[in-house]
């Protein structure tokens, strides 16, 4: 009787205003609102999410293309792994692409360096795995000439191509005027159409922009503006509209963000959908596709072996989101030489992502997920209002000149860096849980020159990394010619003193500084014989200062008279703050507390004591 009972009992159906009430019993009373978020593209991230309308499409493969462009009916096509290999001459870069096909790799994909001849590698590799090339304007007439001296290639598949913009962002300036590129690239989209139809060679690169600190959103709408503005030039050169989109390849860096990047990818993807039916292209035309790589602004150069945790990451919400070609930073690419052993690494990464994680087997997995589909549709209206600001200020070419893509970047770029500083954004190994003992990479810096003789020039879109200031701390403090030490002063028992303590010690390291506790201490005595025996210049009161805020004051009197010469900090934030700095503490270290003004100006004074 029971049984039968339960094949007709139904489960109640939980509304929106239950699953609140239910969550602020278990947060104890604090009201769900104050969970909520706000990212740097201004989305309320909320702590729930429920189902609504969706207006979109529900399948992979049609409009508004969201969920892909492969369809639901065909077996989902893997993105091609295309590691991008750099070789000093021909017959190197031909044994490195031979032995990263015999790894896995599915595209042949490489820098291209002006003195070397590609027609053997061409030759060689293009009947049979896609070419996947960023080649400046002048690279691609060389390798598209290159191609169309070798015989019997017709199915060439991949891309060899440029985006004239992005490389006037990324350099800041372009040796030719712009009809000039313009029509150039228009003459190889000409040559390739009719030799190599299924061959792009419009690129729409949003690396400079993502490097230089944009949002999501600014990097979708720069996208749609780059390849609105490419669009308009060509089609002024009599080239049919369905013959340019066809040439289209959008590239984006994937940063650290997971959900927010799987988000920006299918968004983008909508919007390039309706751009396209607005020029009336066709259905095949509207698909976007996406070659991707993992992000040089989130890389670092202390705890290097972070960064393979980092790229896979980026790796994996690139391959959620959609993505037909894909990059996979090596973990020590910034020191500008790829190793075989760290190449191999950023390869496999790929490979487990498709042989063991078997996510090609599914079409976009992320769909459905209410949290998604609500940050795609806001990422889409936001950015589509950011494209349309950008089109009535006369286009992308004019937003660069006029510096107006540059100013919003850096407003981006300076909040990522201020939640840095303060430590609401952490850098693992950099700015929190940084090892003093770490190898840091070698890093390559390559002067930025600008020519005299340039057509045009832009306002410096500065290419950057987060954790770029806490490096030049810790280079700083390698140049001291005395080690940077902080003595620890601790007070009381271990209770007391030892999360202070610890939390201190994790607040120096990022720029470089030791600590040295001394032993517990319950009087002046001990704490003058710990100063005189250890003799540093800089030290800092660790210790419950609510239970002994009276001696505590005592000990700062009698640090500043017996050595006045020497600077005292305090561990936390005392409640009468006001009244420890009267007493002569120069200043405290706390979780609000700035991390990189504290250290910067540390060690400024502890470099001015060392040559004072």
């Amino acid at each position: 009787m029971q049984i039968r009972d339960m094949k007709h009992a139904s489960f109640p159906l939980w509304q929106e205003k239950d699953w609140i009430e239910k969550s602020e019993q278990s947060l104890k009373g604090k009201k769900v609102e104050q969970l909520i978020n706000r990212t740097y593209e201004q989305i309320k991230l909320k702590p729930l999410y429920f189902k609504k309308e969706q207006h979109g499409s529900q399948f992979p493969g049609v409009p508004d293309y969201r969920r892909g462009i492969d369809s639901y009916i065909d077996q989902k096509q893997p993105w091609r792994i295309a590691q991008t290999i750099q070789a000093s001459t021909a017959k190197e870069l031909k044994d490195k692409i031979e032995a990263a096909i015999k790894g896995g790799q599915t595209a042949v994909s490489f820098s291209v360096q002006e003195d070397i001849s590609y027609q053997s590698i061409l030759e060689e590799f293009a009947d049979r795995f896609p070419i996947c090339v960023h080649a400046k304007k002048s690279q691609q007439s060389k390798l598209v000439s290159e191609l169309c001296s070798i015989k019997e290639i017709s199915d060439l598949q991949g891309f060899i191509a440029t985006d004239p913009l992005a490389q006037l962002a990324s350099d800041g300036y372009l040796r030719e005027p712009v009809n000039a590129v313009y029509d150039e690239l228009a003459t190889n989209i000409q040559i390739t159409s009719q030799k190599f139809p299924e061959l792009k060679t419009i690129l729409v690169d949003t690396s400079p922009y993502h490097n230089g600190g944009a949002n999501a959103v600014q990097e979708i709408a720069i996208s749609l503006a780059s390849a609105v503005f490419h669009l308009e030039e060509l089609s002024n050169r009599n080239i049919p509209i369905e013959t340019i989109l066809s040439k289209y390849i959008f590239h984006f860096s994937i940063g650290a963000n997971f959900f927010m990047e799987i988000a920006k990818l299918r968004a983008a993807r909508m919007l390039w959908g309706e751009i396209v039916k607005a020029y009336g292209g066709s259905k095949e035309n509207q698909k976007m596709v996406i070659s991707a790589r993992t992000s040089t602004f989130t890389k670092t150069v202390y705890d290097p072996y972070v960064n393979l945790l980092r790229s896979s990451n980026e790796a994996f919400a690139a391959v959620i989101g959609g993505v037909q070609y894909l990059h996979v930073s090596p973990y020590n690419e910034l020191e500008g030489n790829g190793a075989e052993f760290s190449e191999r690494m950023a390869r496999n990464t790929q490979l487990i992502l498709k042989e063991e994680a078997l996510i090609c087997k599914t079409h976009d997995p992320s769909g459905g997920s209410w949290y998604i589909e609500e940050l795609t549709d806001e990422i889409a209206n936001k950015a589509w209002e950011l494209f349309i600001q950008i089109d009535d200020s006369g286009g992308m070419l004019s937003s660069l000149v006029d510096g107006e893509i540059q100013s919003q970047l850096s407003k981006v770029l300076e909040n990522r860096k201020n939640d840095s500083f303060t430590r609401q954004q952490s850098i693992i190994g950099t700015n929190i849980y940084a090892n003093l003992q770490d190898q840091p990479l070698k890093l390559s810096v390559q002067q930025k020159v600008t020519p005299e003789d340039v057509a045009i020039k832009i306002p410096e879109l500065k290419q950057s990394r987060l954790s770029e200031p806490y490096e030049n701390l810790r280079r700083v403090s390698e140049k001291l010619e005395q080690k940077p030490v902080v003595g620890v002063i601790c007070i009381g028992g271990v209770k007391q003193f030892k999360p202070q303590a610890d939390f201190v010690a994790g607040f120096l390291a990022p720029g470089g500084i030791v600590t040295e506790k001394s032993e517990e201490t319950d009087s002046w005595k001990q704490i003058q014989k710990y100063i005189d025996s250890s003799n540093y210049s800089t030290y800092c009161l660790c210790g419950a200062y609510g239970e002994f805020e009276e001696w505590g004051l005592s000990i700062v009197k009698e640090f500043q008279a017996i050595y006045p010469e020497k600077r005292l900090y305090l561990g936390g934030l005392p409640e009468h703050k006001d009244v420890w700095l009267q007493t002569g503490v120069r200043g405290f270290f706390h979780r609000k507390s700035n991390c990189y003004d504290s250290l910067l100006s540390l060690l400024t004074e502890m470099e001015e004591t060392t040559h004072a």
